[in-house]
């Protein structure tokens, strides 16, 4: 038995639904169905019961909730009381969604590092649907990303740079001469948008959705050079951040202002349970000074 299978379960009860839980840990619904099957079978008992269309505990799972409570509690206190009696090496693992050339925060890794060259920092690119997990795991100390999806009960932030959603479309787009234009009035258009593995994706299909429509994705990339070519050939429209648009500077596009205000903000993310390093502490007060 996984610790992670006992907060899976966990994170079931305490959403009331598999696919909540699976958003939760940003897993699919079948991966953690196949997790808490193979618990079950472990444990030779079945603890959901499946006929009912809610989520229902059978006695065997009432019995295995009072455990699971415990053995997380136990997992979590481990972890903090185990920190202290780490190696005492000045390290920082940071996570970051690939935007950090756009948003200018290059530099200020740069200066970070200037100021702290004892500090050994590592930095890696993760996509946006796997970064929290990836904190969640401990695999990093810290994350940069983007607010929106953000479970503030789990997570404290600090935001780095304000942005929001704005219509990118070709010179020659029957839209191009509007001064502003509202996202249900674009219920007919092709959409270039981001790959799945963004969080901006998930963020356009949401405000897409709340705008009453679900989107003709016409081609879906991660790069953005891509976006930007199809856009600018006139074959379809793209929702992007002002600072994507403005960095990339394309010469076949114009962006248009949205009537709605999407933002879309980058955040420096860490857990509220874990006990931070002074490696981290000491980035996070960096980055409030020079986000002032």
């Amino acid at each position: 038995m996984e610790i992670r299978q006992v907060q899976f379960f966990l994170s079931i009860i305490n959403t009331g639904s598999f696919t909540e839980a699976a958003d939760e840990y940003y897993i699919s619904q079948s991966s953690l169905s196949k997790k808490i099957i193979a618990l079950e079978k472990e444990l030779q008992v079945t603890l959901f019961d499946r006929s009912k269309r809610k989520v229902s505990l059978t006695d065997a799972g009432e019995r295995f909730l009072e455990h699971a409570f415990k053995l997380d509690a136990v997992y979590k206190d481990m972890i903090v009381e185990l920190d202290g009696y780490k190696r005492k090496v000045d390290t920082l693992s940071i996570a970051a969604i690939p935007v950090i050339t756009q948003y200018g925060i290059t530099n200020q890794i740069a200066q970070f590092r200037e100021r702290y060259p004892h500090i050994h920092l590592s930095l890696d690119e993760i996509d946006g649907v796997n970064i929290l997990s990836a904190i969640a795991e401990r695999r990093f100390d810290l994350a940069i990303t983007r607010h929106n999806f953000l479970n503030h009960d789990q997570y404290e932030s600090h935001e780095i740079y304000k942005d929001r959603l704005l219509i990118v479309v070709s010179k020659k787009n029957q839209h191009a001469k509007r001064s502003s234009i509202s996202l249900k009035e674009l219920s007919k258009d092709n959409f270039i948008v981001f790959d799945r593995v963004t969080d901006l994706h998930k963020l356009i299909m949401n405000e897409c959705q709340k705008a009453g429509f679900e989107p003709t994705i016409f081609y879906s990339s991660h790069r953005k050079v891509s976006v930007f070519g199809l856009v600018g050939a006139n074959i379809g429209i793209a929702l992007m951040p002002i600072k994507i648009y403005e960095y990339h500077k394309n010469p076949d596009v114009q962006a248009i202002p949205l009537e709605e205000n999407i933002s879309c903000n980058i955040v420096l993310v860490y857990p509220r349970i874990k006990k931070l390093s002074w490696s981290a502490q000491t980035f996070i007060n960096f980055i409030k000074d020079t986000c002032k």
